[in-house]
């Protein structure tokens, strides 16, 4: 194929477009496909969207699925100026059957992590659809004493992203005290730091700051209903946990964490809604008053206009801080009448083979 245009100005171009049709244009010829493959041109269009934020409000999407279907569905944040939105649905070559219990554990430049039984963990980009995805290898551990009820509770995971090690994790948590963080660059599993809190629910962690976060509480002889709560952290570059401050001390409240516009914060009870400006730092904690009557609040993103789009009481909420108005988004196009469960991503290239195993077919 000839051009008059240079490679430096061909790259500038498609770094700049959708991935979709980055993905049709491999076709074009075997240098474009070479290119776009290539790790460091998808480092790059990856880099864009995280330094350019209208390239990142069009590449971010929701995924979601009802309680009563396993099916997968995604829709454009773009498509919230409208309040009438149509969810497309997802070819997720792993489910099979309306029997398949699908879980969102998070997700990262582009990457889902998802649970379709609490022991089966799969990696997957739904921006490029690849029809292998990464099946995360089971854990296997010798435990050598007899479980009570508390500690037959299914494990809590969390997904993210090691900057020092250029690495996407997973860490788990079961039997109350067990750590093991999952390693895509290597494939493998490896304990890590004793768990030493109390959890309240098998919430998955959000990640922020190479992080992964939990409400817990400190200690495990005391009644779970009196303990206050705190913000614990998953280190994935030091393995370790740690605590941040919240806004206030001994919270009793706090009833889940969040991530919105890179900013941590604290959901409690009767409207308390905080945000963390400055990541670590107590006294940057924020009180935020939503104008919306709400007994649950979970944040999703920033839209484009500056608007936030925030799960309320278990709608989908656009809300305008500024004149301090909000509008509800009805989604179309999802079978099933269950809970909705959302999770946000960039659409990116990276895949979850990046690392060029060789996957075979899953038919387990």
């Amino acid at each position: 194929m000839q051009s008059n245009l240079s490679s430096d100005i061909i790259v500038e171009i498609l770094m700049r477009l959708p991935v979709k049709s980055i993905c049709r244009f491999k076709c074009v010829c075997k240098l474009w496909c070479l290119l776009i493959s290539d790790p460091t041109f998808i480092k790059r269009h990856l880099n864009l969207a995280i330094i350019d934020k209208d390239i990142e409000h069009q590449r971010q999407k929701l995924i979601l699925r009802s309680s009563s279907t396993p099916s997968l569905y995604h829709v454009e944040c773009d498509a919230m100026t409208s309040n009438d939105v149509m969810a497309v649905k997802l070819h997720f070559p792993l489910i099979r059957s309306s029997f398949d219990k699908v879980k969102f554990i998070g997700s990262f430049n582009g990457l889902l992590c998802i649970s379709l039984e609490p022991e089966r963990l799969f990696l997957f980009n739904p921006a490029i659809r690849e029809l292998k995805v990464k099946r995360i290898p089971n854990l296997y551990i010798d435990i050598n004493r007899s479980l009570d009820d508390r500690d037959s509770r299914p494990p809590i995971y969390g997904f993210g992203y090691d900057h020092s090690f250029d690495d996407y994790n997973v860490v788990k948590i079961m039997y109350e005290s067990i750590v093991y963080v999952y390693s895509l660059k290597t494939d493998t599993w490896r304990r890590a730091q004793r768990f030493s809190y109390r959890r309240f629910n098998s919430d998955s962690g959000v990640h922020l700051n190479g992080a992964v976060h939990w409400v817990f509480a400190r200690g495990k002889d005391s009644p779970l209903v009196s303990m206050p709560r705190l913000i614990v952290a998953f280190d994935f570059a030091e393995r370790k946990f740690r605590e941040l401050p919240g806004p206030y001390d001994d919270a009793e409240n706090v009833t889940a964490i969040g991530v919105l516009g890179g900013c941590l914060c604290w959901l409690g009870e009767q409207q308390d809604f905080w945000v963390m400006k400055e990541y670590g730092v107590k006294e940057s904690w924020t009180k935020v008053v939503i104008g919306v009557p709400f007994l649950n609040l979970r944040p999703l993103c920033f839209l484009k206009n500056d608007e936030a789009l925030l799960v309320i009481n278990e709608g989908l909420i656009v809300y305008n801080p500024r004149e301090d108005t909000h509008r509800e988004i009805v989604i179309h196009g999802i079978n099933g009448r269950g809970k909705l469960e959302i999770e946000t991503y960039v659409e990116s290239l990276v895949s979850p083979n990046v690392w060029n195993w060789e996957l075979k077919e899953i038919s387990d």
